[in-house]
């Protein structure tokens, strides 16, 4: 018996279309974009329904793609699994409809139309995708304590030296990174370095809580000040970790959904891919050109 998986996402940047289909890296799966009280799905067709080993590739392949969705998209994308049904061995995407329902877990901030699912960032290594799946939970969360260590952990990927980092740069690529000057003034530095501070005032301040040592900058959760202080620091480890991803860890390219030559069920596939073969894109806006949705590349 076949078995109809249901993984479950929220999404703030709502596509334009309702329904996709995509393969993406060997699985196959239907987008269904729900109305604002239920969250979208991701369904997909698992051939044995106790195959656990695939079903659990299903899941970590899609959290994967919408890892890669939320960076693309600038988007808050929250995953949670939904399970499934078995259905009969003949039972088909197409024909496959939405069957479980929760509720959207991400805060809301406000939702925007017109994105689509054409362009993602290819996902070459393990590290780009650990630092993806971090930033997309961090992003997700309506919790700035814990949205920072989720960002500093994304700045340890690689056994990064991350103070240094930091401190190098700000010192040496500060027109890449997008922060103002207003943002970096408001930060209590008292003559640290950024990344010494981001590390001892923050980082350390929010994880040891009750065991920080005499002399060391001690959180206290229920003051303007502080809450103010983190929420600022996580915006600016947060246009950190971004540059990090993209300089250190390399994620410079991109993933298309096209169908190949011009025909078949829709599959990302990469640049050098689309380069010797052709291929059009899977789902074209009517009013777009193909030159105008590639200068809608996010990165």
């Amino acid at each position: 018996m076949a078995y109809l998986m249901h993984i479950g996402f929220d999404n703030n940047s709502r596509l334009w279309k309702d329904v996709y289909y995509f393969e993406y890296k060997g699985v196959r799966y239907k987008l269904i974009q729900n109305k604002k009280k239920w969250c979208d799905v991701l369904l997909t067709i698992i051939p044995n329904h106790n195959d656990k080993k695939a079903i659990d590739y299903a899941y970590i392949n899609a959290s994967e793609f919408l890892s890669a969705l939320s960076w693309g998209n600038h988007s808050l994308v929250k995953v949670h699994y939904l399970g499934g049904a078995g259905f009969p061995d003949n039972f088909n995407l197409r024909n496959a409809k939405c069957r479980a329902y929760d509720f959207p877990e991400v805060p809301f901030r406000g939702d925007s139309a017109g994105y689509d699912i054409n362009c993602i960032p290819e996902i070459e290594t393990e590290e780009q995708r650990d630092a993806l799946t971090l930033f997309r939970e961090a992003l997700s969360l309506n919790n700035y304590y814990l949205a920072f260590l989720f960002f500093w952990q994304i700045l340890d990927i690689g056994k990064n030296d991350a103070i240094g980092w930091t401190n190098n740069a700000l010192r040496n690529n500060r027109n890449k990174i997008k922060l103002s000057k207003d943002q970096l003034e408001r930060l209590p530095l008292k003559g640290k370095l950024l990344g010494n501070y981001l590390w001892d005032d923050c980082r350390n301040a929010i994880a040891h809580i009750h065991s920080r040592r005499a002399g060391k900058v001690k959180l206290k959760l229920d003051t303007p000040e502080d809450n103010t202080r983190i929420r600022l620091s996580t915006t600016v480890i947060e246009e950190l970790t971004r540059f990090y991803i993209k300089d250190k860890l390399q994620l410079r390219k991109n993933m298309w959904l096209v169908r190949k030559k011009g025909k078949g069920f829709p599959v990302f596939v990469n640049e050098d891919f689309i380069k010797k073969n052709p291929c059009i894109i899977a789902y074209k806006e009517p009013s777009l050109s193909f030159e105008q949705i590639k200068k809608k590349r996010w990165h």
